[in-house]
């Protein structure tokens, strides 16, 4: 069983650069080594490392931060002390051999705890904002419907090839001359090209808008084209083969959609927070070539056809299934 734990380490050989990375997040994320006194140390103290102490705050603290499940805490929390005492025994080397006196040791110490205060700052701001109300959550819903009450899945059949030089010209001529699926493997065999055809499964909520509104207007049978771009890039042909209706209940969809607007809500606020301090913050770029309004203007790349955005989009989601439908929320 493997727990996402931070201080489950394997001991070295270890570089610089990682050693570094690990005295920062052992000196000051866990406080590993905090010494108590009395009744309070022998209460609380799990291990002694040359005097140190590992407490059980310590070890709470990492079963947390890894969302271990009750019943598994029993079985996590071995692992973790372990883990726990090897960070220890890698804190206490390092500090023998004064390696966070190093500078590029003690800046990057700095840059950890600049990095986890602004963090904190920020989880402060956004941990007050409210859940979302029925109202929020009904409303989401309705607008929603293709992921919801109306969810389908998009089985399609994928023809996936190589075209040369030209490709964008080649393409459109198969387009126009090949209907279907079955003479588009004909075309492929008979100018021998390699292409590989699969069966995948899209969930409404995978694809990209203007390919879902593509989908559903598909009817079956029909194949479509995304695009290749560029010499020797790889072309992707699309037939539906069948729709499911696969919604998903009021009940279910409730915490899913919960989650979406908390996190959207979380953002905003984020965002905002961010736009308030910065207009009230005195920013000087001494070096004025980092100075966001000096930065070169970026031209726009040449768009070939008004949808291929959507089309290069709907090939990054060619590996989608049935299993990201609710993953996908």
């Amino acid at each position: 069983m493997h727990y996402s734990s931070h201080c489950f380490l394997k001991t070295p050989k270890l570089g610089l650069g990682k050693l570094v990375l690990m005295i920062t997040l052992i000196g000051i994320v866990s406080g590993c080594g905090k010494k108590h006194s009395g009744e309070e140390k022998s209460s609380q103290s799990i291990v002694s490392v040359d005097g140190e102490e590992i407490t059980v705050h310590q070890v709470n603290n990492e079963l947390q931060r890894a969302n271990i499940q009750p019943a598994q805490q029993e079985a996590a929390s071995r692992q973790i002390v372990q883990g726990l005492v090897d960070r220890q025994i890698l804190l206490q080397a390092a500090h023998k051999e004064k390696l966070d006196r190093k500078p590029q040791v003690m800046q990057a110490i700095e840059n950890a705890k600049m990095q986890i205060v602004a963090q904190a700052y920020m989880q402060e701001r956004v941990a007050s904002v409210a859940k979302p109300t029925s109202a929020e959550i009904d409303e989401y819903r309705a607008q929603h419907q293709d992921f919801f009450a109306n969810r389908k899945i998009y089985v399609t059949d994928e023809a996936e090839f190589a075209l040369e030089v030209g490709s964008a010209e080649k393409l459109q001529e198969i387009a126009k001359s090949e209907k279907t699926l079955k003479d588009l493997e004909g075309w492929l065999k008979a100018h021998h090209i390699k292409y590989v055809i699969k069966r995948v499964a899209h969930a409404a909520e995978t694809l990209p808008t203007q390919l879902l509104v593509q989908f559903s207007k598909m009817p079956i049978g029909q194949m479509v084209f995304m695009g290749a771009n560029g010499p020797n890039s790889q072309a992707v042909a699309v037939s539906m083969a069948e729709i499911k209706e696969m919604p998903i209940s009021e009940k279910d969809s409730k915490p899913l959609i919960e989650r979406i607007l908390s996190e959207q809500k979380r953002k905003q606020t984020a965002e905002a927070e961010m736009k308030r301090l910065r207009e009230s913050a005195k920013i000087r770029y001494i070096d004025k070539k980092f100075d966001p309004a000096n930065a070169p203007k970026v031209e726009k790349p040449l768009a070939v056809k008004p949808t291929t955005d959507a089309q290069e989009q709907a090939k990054k989601n060619m590996e989608s299934s049935v299993n990201k439908g609710l993953n996908g929320l």
